[in-house]
């Protein structure tokens, strides 16, 4: 699991809920919210989701709405950060993580003052941003990153 979010999950929630991962990918982190008793849903292009369009998932709203490493691939970067406030319980909690613009590897990026002021004129509350470095182990990868990490309450 995506040990950042692990770490937030941790710190947020004191106990299991309902989520939501927006480009889940592999599944991985819905398979391990689930092993730790978390009601758990996830979209992908692979399902035929296409998160340049707004999606409300029909177990909506949910306690958690994640995102880890879509966000950069986004075109139109409005309708996304609002597919996931609207798939949001009140003072429910979105985690997203993407490609910082000084990554070699985004092309499409939004700087965290940007997605900050987006989040705050939303309504958003309890804002934070950090952009930390991180080592991609993966087979193939064996190289550094810049993570743009934001969380908020709705």
């Amino acid at each position: 699991m995506n040990q950042y979010l692990k770490q937030f999950i941790e710190e947020k929630f004191n106990k299991s809920g309902k989520a939501l991962d927006l480009g889940a990918g592999e599944f991985y982190n819905v398979a391990c919210l689930k092993h730790f008793g978390w009601k758990c849903d996830g979209v992908d292009k692979n399902q035929g989701i296409n998160l340049e369009k707004k999606y409300i998932a029909k177990n909506s709203p949910y306690d958690l709405v994640f995102s880890n490493f879509v966000f950069h691939q986004i075109k139109n970067k409005s309708i996304f950060l609002n597919t996931i406030i609207d798939n949001l319980k009140y003072n429910g909690w979105v985690f997203l993580q993407t490609f910082d613009t000084t990554d070699k590897i985004c092309k499409r990026g939004i700087d965290k003052k940007e997605l900050r002021e987006f989040f705050r004129q939303q309504g958003l509350k309890n804002i934070s941003t950090k952009i930390f470095s991180h080592y991609d182990n993966d087979l193939g990868h064996k190289h550094w990153h810049k993570i743009l990490q934001i969380t908020a309450q709705k």
